[in-house]
């Protein structure tokens, strides 16, 4: 896609780092659950949230049945640039 303004470089380094922060930091938080309990909780907090602002920026309705532009996969509910590994849906999304 053709931009008519350049990139701020700062902004940009500053949205992978807060990205690469929530991948780290999610995945940590989902495996350190000290109970099954409490993983199941933590899943249902992170997707709820994390939906939330993928359906935000695919601009796509909350649904698993909803489309993904050309060239992404939907991989229940979310918007990917590969074949979904898993099918089915993984647990509650409030």
């Amino acid at each position: 896609m053709a931009r008519d303004f350049p990139i701020n470089l700062t902004q940009y380094v500053h949205l992978r780092t807060m990205l690469d922060s929530v991948d780290a930091g999610a995945l940590r938080f989902y495996l350190n659950a000290a109970t099954l309990a409490e993983q199941e909780e933590r899943f249902t907090y992170l997707k709820t949230h994390l939906m939330k602002i993928s359906d935000h920026v695919w601009d796509r309705k909350p649904a698993p049945d909803d489309d993904c532009p050309a060239g992404y996969h939907n991989c229940n509910g979310c918007c990917v640039p590969y074949e979904c590994v898993f099918t089915g849906d993984p647990g509650p999304y409030k």
